[in-house]
């Protein structure tokens, strides 16, 4: 593994399908590695992905057409880790080798729709999945980082809402994660200027539900998000596009205390 500090970026984005016809759009954001929520089986996609420089992929899902993907370019490779579980729908927990080594938890969160364990389903998967791959956050890394649509906001933490995602974010910065955008754009919650959904294609009605948080916090250098105008022709998302320093010489280290097994409602 190499000594000095290297650049990674994370490309986040939900492709709202046909991902075989987006490629280059992708590509455009130049990714190390990129989490792809709604993209159909690498069956489909292998050959268009091939052309942009594809050097690794993993996916889950429960539909060939709509799953998660993970995608790796320039000669780093993935694999999906043992501890691996279809019950949280989706999340994928890989490994991201090359010049360094980075845990990548990847989300597509079904939330109260997915049909797998009772508690994905009450309190979100990935939520719900934080104890399960507890060695896998916690293990040796350059990086830890979680990412992807996560369905989800603070937006929706009502007062009788037992399960809210205000309290997950506090369980996620207790471990030494810090969400990605909120940390570059000294952001708070709720009040986040770049939305990543246009609901039904509209301009006027947003919210932000996609998010990367990284550990260390202080491997977040950049953080660019996609115009409405540049990118509602190709999705109902916004691509996030995340700049990351990974320093082999101070691997990550993700604490395993602040976050206790959540519980459901």
């Amino acid at each position: 593994m190499c000594n000095d500090p290297l650049s990674v970026r994370l490309v986040e984005w939900n492709v709202a399908m046909s991902l075989h016809s987006k490629t280059h759009l992708l590509a455009s954001q130049n990714p190390t590695v990129a989490v792809l929520p709604e993209s159909a089986h690498p069956d489909r996609t292998k050959a268009s992905l091939d052309a942009i420089g594809a050097s690794s992929v993993e996916w889950i899902g429960g539909n060939p057409n709509k799953g998660l993907s993970v995608v790796a370019f320039n000669g780093w490779q993935l694999h999906i880790d043992d501890s691996y579980d279809p019950g949280y729908q989706w999340v994928m927990p890989v490994h991201v080798t090359g010049p360094a080594h980075i845990r990548l938890l990847a989300v597509w969160d079904m939330n109260h729709r997915g049909s797998g364990h009772q508690s994905a389903r009450q309190m979100g998967a990935c939520r719900a999945s934080i104890p399960h791959y507890e060695e896998f956050l916690s293990g040796d890394a350059d990086l830890v980082v979680i990412s992807g649509d996560f369905n989800n906001s603070i937006y929706w933490d009502k007062p009788t809402k037992r399960a809210k995602f205000g309290d997950f974010m506090d369980e996620l910065e207790a471990r030494g994660f810090a969400s990605a955008y909120h940390s570059h754009h000294a952001c708070e919650r709720g009040a986040e200027t770049h939305p990543t959904l246009w609901w039904m294609k509209n301009a006027d009605t947003t919210y932000h539900i996609d998010y990367t948080f990284v550990s260390p916090r202080d491997a977040i250098e950049g953080v660019a998000m996609g115009s409405h105008a540049d990118w509602i022709a190709h999705s109902d998302h916004s691509p996030m596009t995340i700049d990351l320093r990974a320093d082999p010489r101070r691997p990550a280290a993700v604490t395993k205390t602040g976050l206790g097994r959540p519980q459901a409602t």
